[in-house]
């Protein structure tokens, strides 16, 4: 249960850390002697030259409660070693995509946190252990949430000073597991570890527990530069319905076709169901196996089970360039999302994929269903068991 505990609780502080705790430090005039400017276009000039991001459009000049009059710009002190660097750069070489700008552009939240132990003479580490004992009593209980809540509030007001992120190997040869130390204002260092593994052979990052990186569900293929699911992701656990569908047509990040074959097979309702487009700031597709029983009404589907699973594989193109292909697999939602500074539309992009039945007679009810619904708008071939549509 513990380890089980340690590895969520290092999930939710890693977006907690890099999105949330990354904040602006204020330094009192004692702490940073300066000239004071006679007016505020100076002042901004020597913040600039000082190496502080200035705020331009917003009020400089301030009287905090504190004391402080000057407010100086900060940003999260979030440092790489030199494969995770490398990492991050040619993610934002290859698809704009600069994920050390984002985390160290966020302001840090030190302020407020400083001030609060100062003023009320707070000793850290005194609090960051009794809100681990907490955390270990809420853990025991299984609830877990609030385990998570009380270790992050007892690294948070111990105010974290620096985050480094860093690969350590594993046993396995050439893979490495991402890790965190966050340092803290007294000194003390806590080290995370992230449950990201990282194949420097092929490339592929992914969750060490097989649900995804920061169990999300997702795995990330480097070179391609390409968002992918894993098995074990955690959207398995709540089928599909056409809501998912209509609640994305809602929201700015989603523009995609999809389309629904449905058919009878060994006693259950079965759905293949596939979909190509604009996924936030991706081109991707997807092709998702779900059944349900013959006596079920509405719109809902549970997603195949291990013994459902078949193998898979897709290419989706933009005209006659190839977008990105997933090899054949067996799975139960194959998928692939390429991050690129070029999105097309979804009817400008052609999805070629296969899926190997368990046998003639489900092969024979898919391709009725196919030649009854979309007979205008996919072609196939069938290869013994497999069948290969364009779409």
């Amino acid at each position: 249960m513990k380890k089980i505990t340690e590895r969520i609780i290092s999930l939710i502080l890693v977006f907690a850390i890099v999105l949330t705790v990354c904040s602006a430090l204020t330094v009192s005039a004692s702490e940073k002697k300066i000239t004071q400017p006679s007016n505020f276009e100076e002042y901004e000039d020597w913040l600039e030259q000082e190496g502080y991001s200035v705020q331009r459009n917003t009020p400089i000049e301030f009287k905090a409660p504190s004391g402080k009059d000057w407010l100086l710009r900060k940003h999260f002190n979030f440092v790489t070693d030199e494969m995770v660097g490398e990492i991050c750069e040619y993610i934002k070489e290859e698809s704009g995509l600069d994920i050390l700008g984002i985390i160290t552009s966020v302001p840090e939240t030190n302020q407020a946190v400083s001030f609060v132990v100062e003023t009320f003479d707070i000793d850290t580490a005194a609090m960051r252990e009794a809100l681990y004992e907490i955390r270990f009593k809420m853990d025991e209980k299984g609830n877990q949430p609030m385990a998570v809540l009380f270790y992050f509030m007892g690294l948070y007001f111990s105010v974290m000073e620096e985050c480094k992120a860093y690969c350590v190997p594993l046993d396995e040869e050439n893979v490495y597991e991402i890790a965190l130390d966050i340092t803290l204002k007294d000194g003390t260092v806590e080290t995370i570890t992230t449950g990201v593994v990282f194949n420097s052979e092929t490339g592929q990052a992914y969750g060490k527990s097989g649900n995804g990186i920061l169990g999300t569900g997702y795995a990330f293929s480097i070179p391609e530069v390409l968002l992918y699911a894993q098995i074990n992701a955690w959207t398995r656990d709540f089928g599909f319905c056409l809501f998912y569908d209509i609640f994305s047509y809602t929201t700015p990040f989603f523009f995609y076709e999809t389309r629904r074959i449905k058919f009878d097979y060994d006693g259950l309702e079965w759905m293949v169901q596939i979909w190509k487009g604009n996924y936030f700031i991706s081109n991707g597709a997807e092709i998702g196996i779900y059944s349900r029983d013959e006596s079920s009404f509405g719109t809902y589907y549970d997603c195949a089970t291990d013994e459902q699973m078949m193998k898979m594989s897709m290419e989706l193109y933009h005209g006659d360039d190839l977008i990105f292909s997933r090899p054949g697999q067996l799975h139960w939602w194959l998928t692939g999302f390429k991050i690129s500074y070029n999105l097309y539309p979804a009817d400008s992009m052609t999805l070629k994929f296969s899926v190997e039945m368990k046998d003639k007679e489900m092969l024979d009810a898919f391709c009725n269903a196919v030649d009854k619904h979309y007979m205008r708008d996919m072609t196939y071939t069938v290869d013994g068991l497999t069948v290969n549509v364009v779409w």
